[in-house]
């Protein structure tokens, strides 16, 4: 039943974000330490074509059972911000950390529809 609906691309995407967030706390964390490269998710672009391609019926996404979780984690060895050797920039992070939260809180709200509409359904009460 749940394979058939969004909820296993919002799970991915709430899992992606997840990951995000980690990278993001592990680069704040380590805006001091000398030599620390930043870390950053990077997602498969094949994520947001399929779900253009197969809008109108998300159970046609065929990665959705894969063992792929759709992004990986890579570090960011391009350049230097502090003399240290350091290349975590504290406007970038906090920039990306709002920005992840806010889609967190859209794949919640989302998930949480979906179950709205299972208890509907479902001859449950809604509201």
């Amino acid at each position: 039943m749940f394979s058939t609906t969004p909820l296993a691309a919002i799970e991915q995407g709430l899992n992606g974000s997840m990951a995000e967030q980690n990278a993001i706390s592990q680069n704040i964390a380590n805006i001091d330490t000398p030599g620390y490269k930043a870390k950053k998710v990077v997602f498969d672009d094949a994520l947001q074509g399929e779900l253009e391609a197969n809008s109108t019926n998300p159970s046609h996404l065929p990665f959705l059972n894969s063992a792929d979780p759709g992004f990986q984690t890579v570090t960011d060895n391009f350049g230097t911000i502090q003399n240290n050797g350091n290349n975590v920039d504290i406007d970038h992070e906090m920039s990306d950390l709002s920005r992840n939260q806010l889609l967190y809180q859209s794949l919640t709200q989302a998930a949480s529809d979906q179950f709205l509409r299972f208890n509907t359904v479902l001859g449950g009460a809604s509201g």
